[in-house]
């Protein structure tokens, strides 16, 4: 039998968001490489880092304030893909909005890869998708690069990258009570804090 690695066992217990610890998290750890670009695995980012908790930079407090209501994590998951630590949470409105019979849901991703390249790579990738969509428009002054897109009616989205780090901020289902100047508050943080 294998011996767990700190991390892995640290990344199992992150909080859920609300204070609870969650079980659910899952952890995958690939040992291999890319081309000539070294991949770490679970082991070499704790030995390489300081602990960081990706789940601590979106809250369910930030949620709510967002869809201006009541919510609850719905979802929740830590992995190490391809080099790539990710953390993806899922916050849902705990009911329908009465005006527009719609129920939001804030989907929130944080990504640290090994070199900065490599988060401008997928950020750019994102962007060239993007760029020529009606609603689409770069931020000054987020990170190294961001931008923002809505199509005002369904969905409000930023992607921003600082350094290694990226983290993506989705509102689906706009409802009657979703605030985007809460929206662009908690990504401001988010950006301050990485």
């Amino acid at each position: 039998m294998k011996p767990i690695g700190l991390f892995a066992i640290s990344l199992l217990m992150l909080p859920g968001g609300d204070g609870h610890l969650k079980t659910s998290h899952k952890v995958t750890s690939p040992a291999t490489q890319l081309g000539s670009e070294a991949i770490f695995n679970a082991g070499e980012i704790a030995a390489t880092s300081t602990f960081f908790s990706p789940a601590a930079l979106f809250t369910k407090t930030d949620a709510e304030k967002i869809m201006g209501e009541t919510a609850f994590l719905e979802d929740s998951a830590t992995s190490v893909v391809n080099g790539v630590l990710q953390f993806k949470s899922t916050h849902t409105a705990s009911a329908d909005d009465p005006k527009s019979g719609k129920r939001g849901n804030v989907y929130f991703m944080f990504e640290r890869y090994m070199q900065a390249s490599g988060a401008h790579d997928v950020y750019s990738t994102f962007k060239t998708g993007n760029q020529s969509s009606e609603g689409f428009r770069e931020l000054d002054g987020m990170g190294d690069e961001a931008y923002f897109h809505s199509d005002g009616t369904n969905f409000l989205f930023i992607i921003v990258r600082k350094g290694q780090n990226m983290f993506r901020i989705k509102v689906n289902k706009i409802t009657s009570t979703t605030s985007l100047d809460e929206f662009n508050r908690v990504a401001k943080n988010i950006t301050a804090r990485l």
